[in-house]
């Protein structure tokens, strides 16, 4: 049935409680049907619509007493009763509201009549699809000149997506929008929503949308906050509500002079959406996030933050340069006192350039994870490739799973193969674990890349339940690049899910390595831990994320049952420009280094650390059970496969020790998530075979097999 046209009294006309102009309000409340006619959510709902001073009719106001009220915007209604619920053309309908109460206490209404009031036309739309009503107010309101506020907009479309399930392509042809545009909007609700149900949601306003979508647009904020395209969340509580209060006002306690305590409100640090990337500039700096939270000023964190340290290098390089270039062109002019001067400033130039031009640097990196959800990491492992290793198929893979074997038989290199499949073609993944072979503490020669790789890498599995693999070789580049000094080029090629992801990086003994990717990916957060090679970067990373997390009180707790109960806290602290873990302990006046404490409560210290940092990842521990004491061996390792179902971490053990895989078997956690392989040469080949965690266990207890 189609829509008809009727004739109504004013009076007959309900405005619309839940219209979408209102969903925006802090103070709004859906109003259900039986409660669409109640005098005062009639009364509220029309004084939303006036504003204050009738701000938000004004422009009405002045057009229907000039020119009347003319008939050209349908008010489209549908039935409630004996009245007509408004559902199009709701503000036009609160202005004849209320100027019928002006002209009813015979105040001027100019050119309206009494019978604009008793004969209002309208549309009734009883009978048309809720769908395309909704379809007709986007085209209003969304691609229409009478716009909706953004909040409101994102509304409609959602509701169209989630209660009408129509799907994106058809709501972006309906109402002639861009797929981004609707994707953005979703993002933006969805952190708006968020924003209400935290302790500032009260103080939602509709103009700070665009903050909002301005997070939700910032590939940089959305990896801080953790943000889920699939849920349109954020997944790091702690960081997004650290971002609210930033966007809020909030409320501290100060003390004045007569020690009594006062609340003090601090007005919000962020209130333009230009301010988001400003912020984002410096979000990975704690010292520039504190200094700003202190000092509620954007401007006070940028300056305190590295990146004004780039800019300010930046700008002293190309200073540089302009001034030389002019100093050079006037150096007859130089006389003795010059002379001196420049070599003092060469000298400092000496000290800036490294002495080696082909050093490798490896900074932490910050590569973006591929799944946005890791159920279940790896089941199946094929290292077709990787140093002395051929052929292995590593199958069954559970939890926790133990790699054991004689000395030189490859455990090792098993453990790097996972973890080098695990960051797919961040090609500085490889880097470091050469670094770490070579011993090098911080920057390594190219030469020695050019020197030791000799075979092409090549390593596949099953990961969360897609099919993957990497390869790295060593070639000569095609590109047209500067060949003085060219060694070779690295490149990592891999895919997943049938997408593939290349890097490379060319290779020069007389300057910087070049590196080239447009996307770099990994599979999920990983770590790889060895007796043998400390990771300061990786370590600092995981006493963050530990804190962060509040699990940093579970470490403390394993340490002071198992190991000293005497150390109160372990603390990362600047000490003259490095950071060090200092102990804090009720057998020592001040806290030492940790250092000054034995090998095993380190590796404890290091190895529960990165439990929590690989959180719905992977941790590859090298001879776990070397500086750990046997008597420690059953508890730890009990500790360590709770924390890694906790976290959902995957774990693979390398050890050649039959008392750290008895440790297992003897622990009070069931073994039917632990797996355990042997790693045997034979006919020069090495071999990898597996026992079920289950299986272990009856054979070590019935004839004490050491499956070395």
């Amino acid at each position: 049935m189609e829509s008809k046209r009727i004739i109504r009294h004013i009076d007959r006309l309900l405005l619309d409680p839940n219209n979408y102009r209102f969903i925006d309000r802090p103070e709004y409340k859906h109003v259900p049907d039986s409660e669409l006619g109640d005098s005062r959510v009639q009364l509220r709902t029309l004084n939303f619509l006036l504003g204050k001073n009738n701000d938000n009719i004004s422009d009405l106001l002045s057009s229907f007493k000039t020119n009347g009220f003319l008939d050209i915007d349908q008010i489209q209604v549908k039935p409630v009763g004996d009245n007509y619920l408004v559902l199009e053309g709701n503000r036009r309908t609160a202005t004849l509201k209320y100027l019928y109460e002006e002209f009813k206490k015979g105040n001027d209404v100019g050119k309206l009549a009494e019978s604009d009031f008793k004969s209002v036309n309208l549309v009734n739309i009883e009978n048309e699809d809720p769908v395309q009503h909704l379809v007709t107010m986007g085209l209003h309101h969304i691609s229409g000149k009478k716009r909706w506020s953004a909040v409101n907009e994102a509304q409609l479309i959602d509701d169209l997506l989630h209660i009408h399930q129509r799907s994106e392509n058809d709501i972006c042809e309906s109402l002639g929008i861009k797929k981004h545009a609707l994707r953005r909007s979703m993002r933006s609700l969805g952190l708006i929503q968020q924003y209400k149900q935290s302790d500032y949601g009260d103080q939602f306003q509709s103009d700070m949308y665009s903050i909002f979508e301005a997070v939700v647009g910032n590939s940089t904020m959305k990896r801080w906050v953790d943000w889920n395209d699939n849920q349109y969340a954020a997944l790091n509580e702690r960081n997004i509500d650290r971002f609210f209060s930033w966007i809020s006002e909030t409320e501290d306690n100060e003390w004045n002079d007569e020690g009594r305590e006062r609340p003090m409100k601090r007005e919000p640090i962020i209130t333009q959406y230009r301010q988001v990337k400003e912020v984002a500039s410096f979000i990975f700096d704690e010292k520039a996030l504190t200094r700003m939270e202190d000092s509620r000023s954007i401007n006070e964190g940028y300056i305190f933050s590295d990146a004004v340290g780039e800019v300010k290098l930046r700008d002293s390089i190309d200073n540089l340069k302009s001034f030389t270039q002019v100093a050079y062109n006037f150096k007859d002019l130089i006389n003795e006192v010059d002379v001196d001067e420049l070599a003092k400033i060469r000298t400092k130039i000496d000290e800036i350039i490294p002495v080696a031009k082909d050093l490798i640097s490896l900074n932490e990196k910050r590569a973006a994870i591929y799944f946005a959800e890791i159920g279940r990491q790896f089941t199946e492992i094929n290292i077709n490739s990787y140093r002395k290793l051929h052929n292995i198929k590593i199958s069954n893979i559970k939890q926790v799973n133990i790699f054991a074997g004689g000395n030189n038989k490859g455990k090792t290199s098993v453990l790097e193969a996972i973890y080098l499949l695990s960051q797919l073609n961040d090609i500085t993944s490889f880097l470091e674990l050469e670094k770490f072979r070579g011993k090098f503490l911080s920057e390594f020669h190219s030469k020695w890349i050019e020197k030791n790789f000799v075979n092409e890498i090549g390593i596949a599995g099953t990961f969360n339940g897609i099919n993957t693999n990497i390869q790295i070789r060593k070639e000569t580049t095609e590109e047209n690049i500067e060949r003085t000094g060219y060694l070779n080029t690295l490149v990592s090629d891999s895919e997943v899910e049938n997408q593939y992801l290349s890097s490379y990086i060319h290779l020069f003994s007389n300057k910087e390595p070049q590196l080239h990717y447009s996307k770099t990916n990994i599979l999920c957060t990983a770590a790889f831990t060895s007796p043998y090679r400390y990771n300061e970067v990786l370590l600092h990373s995981a006493h963050k994320t530990a804190i962060e997390n509040k699990y940093f009180d579970k470490v403390i707790g394993f340490i002071n049952e198992y190991l000293d109960p005497d150390i109160q806290k372990i603390d990362l602290v600047n000490d003259d420009g490095e950071n060090r873990f200092r102990v804090t302990s009720w057998r020592h006046d001040k806290a030492v280094d940790l250092t000054t404490y034995g090998e095993g409560l380190q590796r404890v210290f290091e190895i529960a650390l990165l439990l929590g940092y690989c959180r719905d990842g992977i941790l590859c521990i090298d001879e776990i059970d070397s500086a750990l004491h046997k008597s420690l061996l059953v508890n730890f390792t009990e500790f360590l496969q709770r924390t890694a179902a906790e976290f959902n971490v995957q774990v693979f053990i390398s050890t050649h020790s039959k008392e750290c895989i008895d440790a297992f078997v003897e622990n009070e956690y069931p073994d039917n998530d632990l797996t355990a392989y042997s790693l045997t040469e034979e006919d020069g080949h090495i071999v990898c075979r597996f026992l079920a965690g289950t299986k272990l266990k009856q054979l070590v207890e019935s004839i004490n097999l050491d499956i070395r």
